[in-house]
C-alpha cells in the first residue's frame, strides 16, 4: 500500500470514528420547571404540544404556546411516565409506569407497587385504561403499530408483550432469552428501547444491559422471530428508539458507565452487513428517550434523565442536577 493509500485510509477511519457533528445542529434546550425531575417518556400531540413524563413521578408536563404545566388531574394510579406514545387513531396518549422508587412501609421497607401500563386523554390528563403487566413484568417502552396495536418491551422478564386494537388484556408476542442480559446491575437490564421499521411491521428492539439489537421478524407460519443487527461498533445501553422517514434508526445510547451518554444513528438497519453507527450528539447525562418532530422531522427532542449522579461513578453525588432539560438537536 502506497503513502497516499495509508494517508486515505487513516482519514476514512478517524471521519468514521468520530461525532458526525457537521450532520447536526445543537439548538437551545428546553429547561423543564424546578419541580419537575428525571424527564423520560416524550411525546408530541397534533397542535405540536408537547407531553413529558417522568421517571419518578406520574405527572404529565404539557409544554405549549401557553407556557409549561401539569395535566389538570393527577391520578395516583399512574407513578411514572417511562415512555409516552401518541395514538393519532384513538387520540390517547399511552405510557408505562414502573414503580422506580416504591413506597416506603411503616416498617421502613419498600413496596414496589405493580408495573402497569396506562391510557391518558391528552387534554386533561385523565386515565381511562390501567393494566398491570401480567406475571410481575417490566413493562419499559412501548411501540404504537400502523393499526393501533401496541408492542411493550419487558425489561425483567425477557419477552415482548403486546395489545391488539380492542384487546383488553395484554398477551405475550414473543418471548426468548435473548431479549435477557446475562451481567450485573446496569449490564443485567433486559429489552428496553423498540420501534416499528420503515417497513410497517417489523420490529426494532434493544437490549440497554448487553448493547444487543434485534429486528423481530415474521415467519412464514405467522410466528414471530429475533434476528440480531450487526453493526459497526458496539452500542452503550440502548435505550430510546425512533425510526426516521427513511427508515434509520435514531436511538440514545445511555452510557450509564461511561458516562458519555449520545444520540445515535444506525443507517438502514433492516438491510443485511454491518450497519453504519453514527455519533449525532454526545457527553449527555443518562439520556433516556426521544422523540421526532410531528411537523419538522429534522428536529429531534432527547430527554436527559440526569440520572448520572445515582448509577454513574464519575458522576456520582446524593444531589440531583438543579435543573433537568429536554435537548434539540436539527438534523441537517
Amino acid at each position: 500500500m502506497n503513502i497516499c493509500c495509508l494517508i486515505a485510509f487513516f482519514i476514512f477511519l478517524a471521519v468514521s470514528s468520530s461525532p458526525t457533528s457537521a450532520q447536526v445542529e445543537m439548538l437551545k434546550p428546553i429547561e423543564l420547571p424546578s419541580w419537575f425531575q428525571y424527564p423520560n417518556g416524550i411525546a408530541q400531540t397534533p397542535d405540536g404540544a408537547l407531553l413529558i413524563g417522568s421517571v419518578v413521578s406520574g405527572q404529565i408536563l404539557k409544554i405549549d404556546s401557553d407556557g409549561k404545566k401539569r395535566f389538570a388531574i393527577d391520578d395516583p394510579s399512574v407513578f411514572a411516565g417511562t415512555t409516552l406514545k401518541y395514538d393519532r387513531g384513538s387520540g390517547r396518549l399511552w405510557g408505562a409506569s414502573p414503580d422506580f422508587l416504591g413506597v416506603e412501609q411503616p416498617d421502613g421497607s419498600n413496596k414496589r407497587r405493580a408495573h402497569r401500563i396506562f391510557a391518558r386523554d391528552v387534554e386533561t390528563g385523565a386515565v381511562d385504561i390501567v393494566m398491570l403487566v401480567p406475571d410481575g413484568g417490566f413493562a419499559n417502552d412501548i411501540a404504537v403499530g400502523e393499526n393501533g396495536s401496541l408492542f411493550i418491551t419487558d425489561t425483567s422478564i425477557p419477552r415482548i408483550l403486546t395489545l391488539p386494537p380492542d384487546a383488553n388484556r395484554l398477551s405475550v408476542l414473543i418471548a426468548d432469552n435473548q431479549l435477557a442480559s446475562n451481567g450485573s446491575g446496569i449490564n443485567g437490564i433486559g429489552a428496553a428501547g423498540i420501534a416499528v421499521a420503515g417497513d410497517g411491521h417489523t420490529l426494532l428492539v434493544g437490549v440497554l444491559g448487553s448493547g444487543t439489537i434485534f429486528a423481530v421478524e415474521s415467519t412464514e407460519a405467522g410466528h414471530s422471530r429475533l434476528r440480531r443487527l450487526e453493526l459497526q461498533r458496539p452500542i452503550e445501553n440502548p435505550d430510546g428508539f425512533v425510526v426516521a422517514s427513511n427508515g434509520d434508526l435514531l436511538l440514545v445510547e445511555s452510557g450509564i458507565v461511561s458516562g458519555n451518554g449520545k444520540l445515535t444513528r444506525i443507517v438502514d438497519p433492516l438491510s443485511r452487513g454491518p450497519r453504519p453507527v453514527e455519533t449525532l450528539a454526545e457527553n449527555l447525562d443518562v439520556p433516556v428517550n426521544l422523540m421526532i418532530d410531528m411537523a419538522d422531522p429534522s428536529l429531534i427532542y432527547v430527554t436527559e434523565s440526569g440520572l448520572g449522579h445515582r448509577f454513574t461513578e464519575s458522576r456520582r453525588s446524593d444531589v440531583p442536577p438543579e435543573r433537568f432539560y429536554v435537548r434539540r438537536y436539527r438534523i441537517k
